[in-house]
């Protein structure tokens, strides 16, 4: 049935093991048990192909962009993919407390050009604590990223509340 399919804008880049899903997502905040205000944001959701090899390994991980973050990263990918020569370009990393034993969580996002062994290629990195998924991207796809994240930062840059 056709009536069960949503539809959404979204792009997806898979390498061998991984992948990354870019996509506009909602973020809300509630008062009360009511929610309040809505806002749009842009989501990264790394992954890994892969099965596990360890029952508490790590297969995904998020990233919520604001549409002004979205905005800076696809700059990011854009400079990084005109270096001439190995390039990193990380957004500020996101912080928040409540991680494991009580502690702060950090989630890194890195736009990088990479050169090893005589060959180079580019890849969206997240990072959080000692969890790494790397998704590495041929150049048109890295810089099709970069144009879809501008498209989508100005799309998601609306709010929702009452007057």
């Amino acid at each position: 049935m056709t009536n069960d399919l949503k539809h959404y804008r979204c792009y997806e880049i898979f390498s061998q093991s991984t992948g990354v899903e870019i996509k506009a997502t909602v973020k809300a905040s509630e008062e009360g048990g009511q929610v309040v205000e809505r806002v749009g944001r842009i989501q990264l959701r790394f992954f890994k192909l892969t099965p596990k090899t360890k029952p508490d390994e790590v297969t995904q991980i998020r990233f919520i962009c604001a549409p002004d973050e979205a905005f800076e990263l696809a700059l990011k990918i854009a400079q990084v993919a005109g270096s001439g020569v190995p390039a990193k370009e990380k957004l500020s990393p996101h912080k928040f407390n409540g991680g494991e034993q009580g502690g702060e969580t950090v989630t890194t996002l890195t736009a990088e050009k990479w050169e090893r062994n005589g060959k180079s290629g580019y890849a969206l990195t997240v990072g959080r604590d000692k969890d790494f998924i790397s998704v590495p991207t041929p150049l048109a796809k890295f810089l099709f990223a970069a144009e879809f994240l501008k498209s989508l930062s100005t799309e998601q840059c609306w709010v929702e509340r009452k007057h």
